[in-house]
Order: structure tokens, then C-alpha cells, then sequence
């Protein structure tokens, strides 16, 4: 065959194609390409225990023909997606691009089950392990500029949770309780940059302490914050030395022509994305919060990003995840 593509026929070039998707499709169900993505996506081999990068040597193979390593400061043996959320895994590199594209198209987990042909507690382990590696973009957030300031609620969600174990009596679907402090809070924050941050800081009215806990960190000086006129964003705002501009829930921008505008957009993307959900459970929330709609328009990115990311979460911290605040507390007036 012809190996110079310009000067092909089209008769090797579909030659050369049928190739190319045949090796594709062998790459993509051999069981170490996991493993050779991840030590090609970091940029160097380190040590997941005692996190040493100069003192790997390789050690052998596994049955699979991954390559192994050897610490010799620890003299521990580990392989490349060791502490990943593809440790251990049985499944296919192509099995983690078909849920990723699955998780992009907000498909529910029976859904996804029944597309990738396993079985449903095997999505639902995939899809928090993989929430909880893409919580280092919370993590790595920094706000500058001009940064919109807003807090939602949603109501406290224990699906899942037996009936039992639960701070309250059962209800029918779609008969949430409207008080505040049933409600989980969730503080969003975007600047001019279009970086986004959502997180959430507690439940009922939020607090100028919720604020400053949540954002204080994240915002570089000489910012412009954004906001409603709630107050608890004034004590912020004043102790940080931030130029605060406030727009009144009446109407759309304040006499200096600011807006909420980008951070309603944020707010209501969300609630898009989590409607295909029917609900979910407030121990899991914040990691659907951290998979924001820019992460849903690329999955096969965040594939990448996701699949390196140390991650040494267990089934059994899944099911033993615990809330975000005190539901307890949330549900004195239960008791």
C-alpha cells in the first residue's frame, strides 16, 4: 500500500481507513489503554503512597501486561491508574467514553445500564467517583474582575435513604416543605472571565460567615462583586474591601448599569441539567453541582481530565457518604 496519503487513490484511502477504525476499535476494548492514557495524560510517574517521583523504577508486568512499578522509597508496587477512579476497573477505555457521552446527554442511570449492557450499580459507582475526581475544578477556581454573586435554593432530597433513618416523616413526590431551613443553600459565583464556581454553604438564609467561608479564598483583589441586596453580601463585601455594586430584585440592572444576568444563566442551567435527574440525593448533590453544563458540552475532555485525577474513593464511601450540614438540625421542629 501507498503510504503517501497526498498521492492515494481513494481505494487506499478507504483501505487506510477501514485500518485505522478496526485499530481504533481493538485499542479502545484492550484492557491496558486505561492505563496507558493516564501515564501519558500526567506528566510524570509518581509514587500514589508516599508521592515520590524520582525514585520509580518498572517492576515486571501484570496479567494484563500493564506495566507495573516499584517504589524504592517505599518499596511499594503500583501501576499507572493506581488511587484513580479507573483502579481495579473491568471495564474498557471505550466503556468510559460510552458513559461519559451518556452522562453528557443527561441519560439516567437505568438508561446509561442499558446502553453500556451492565448492570445499574455499576453506573451508579462510576457516576460518583467520577463527581468526586471533578472536584478539583471547585477547588482550583480563582474569581477576578467583575464577579456575579447569588444564592439558590433546592429542597433537601433524601432519595435513597431509608425511611427509617430519615429526620422526618415520609411525603409524596412534589410536596416539599417551603420552609427555608428545609432547603439547601448553594452559593454561585461567576466573573468576566466566565469562570464558575457553585458550592454549597449550608441550609435556610444564607450568612455573611457561609460567604466568607465559601469565597474569601477565591476571590483575587481589586474585584467588583455583584449581588442582590442582601445584606450578609455587604458585611462580605465590606470586610474584604470589595467595590460592591447591588441590584434590587425589582429590576434587571442598577443605576450603574450592572446586571445578575450571567449568574441567573448559571443558576438555570443547572436546574436544567438536574431536572433529567428526578431528583437527587443532598449527599451527592455537590458533585452534580461540580458537573456544571461547560463540563457536560465536552465529555470526551473531561474523559481525560477525569480518569487521572486521584481518586481512592470505595463503595463503601459511597453508601456511607454523609450531608453536607445537619438535617437534624434542619428538622428540629420535627422532634
Amino acid at each position: 500500500m501507498n503510504y503517501d496519503l497526498t498521492n492515494m487513490t481513494p481505494k487506499d484511502l478507504e483501505k487506510a481507513i477501514n485500518f485505522l477504525q478496526t485499530l481504533l476499535g481493538n485499542t479502545l476494548e484492550n484492557k491496558n489503554t486505561i492505563s496507558k492514557v493516564v501515564k501519558q495524560e500526567n506528566e510524570s510517574i509518581e509514587c500514589p503512597h508516599c508521592h515520590c517521583n524520582d525514585c520509580i523504577i518498572k517492576s515486571g508486568f501484570t496479567k494484563n501486561k500493564i506495566q507495573r512499578y516499584l517504589c524504592k522509597k517505599c518499596n511499594k508496587k503500583f501501576i499507572s491508574t493506581t488511587n484513580t477512579l479507573c483502579y481495579r476497573t473491568k471495564l474498557s477505555f471505550g466503556d468510559w467514553q460510552l458513559f461519559f457521552e451518556c452522562m453528557s446527554d443527561c441519560l439516567s442511570i437505568r438508561k446509561t445500564a442499558a446502553k453500556m449492557n451492565v448492570n445499574k450499580n455499576t453506573v451508579f459507582a462510576m457516576r460518583l467517583k467520577v463527581l468526586q475526581a471533578l472536584s478539583t475544578f471547585r477547588n482550583s477556581v480563582k474569581l477576578s474582575g467583575e464577579i456575579q454573586a447569588d444564592e439558590f435554593s433546592i429542597p433537601i432530597n433524601f432519595k435513597g435513604m431509608r425511611q427509617s433513618n430519615m429526620p422526618r416523616y415520609s411525603k409524596k413526590r412534589k410536596s416539599a416543605s417551603k420552609k427555608v431551613n428545609h432547603k439547601v443553600c448553594v452559593l454561585g459565583a461567576i466573573d468576566e472571565n466566565d469562570n464558575q464556581y457553585l458550592e454549597i454553604v449550608g441550609n435556610g438564609e444564607i450568612t455573611s460567615k457561609e460567604i466568607e467561608e465559601s469565597l474569601s479564598n477565591k476571590i483575587i483583589d481589586g474585584t467588583i462583586l455583584i449581588t442582590d441586596c442582601r445584606s450578609a453580601y455587604e458585611s462580605f463585601a465590606k470586610k474584604y474591601n470589595l467595590k460592591l455594586e447591588q441590584i434590587k430584585s425589582s429590576t434587571y440592572k442598577n443605576e450603574n448599569g450592572y446586571t445578575l444576568s450571567e449568574i441567573n444563566g448559571l443558576h438555570s442551567n443547572f436546574f436544567g441539567f438536574i431536572r433529567t435527574f428526578r431528583g437527587v440525593s443532598t449527599k451527592h448533590l455537590q458533585g452534580y453541582i461540580d458537573y456544571t453544563v461547560e463540563v457536560i458540552n465536552h465529555p470526551k475532555e473531561i474523559l481525560y481530565y477525569a480518569i487521572k485525577q486521584k481518586s481512592n474513593i470505595t463503595i463503601k464511601n459511597i453508601y456511607n457518604a454523609t450531608f453536607p450540614f445537619d438535617v437534624d438540625k434542619a428538622y428540629a421542629d420535627y422532634h
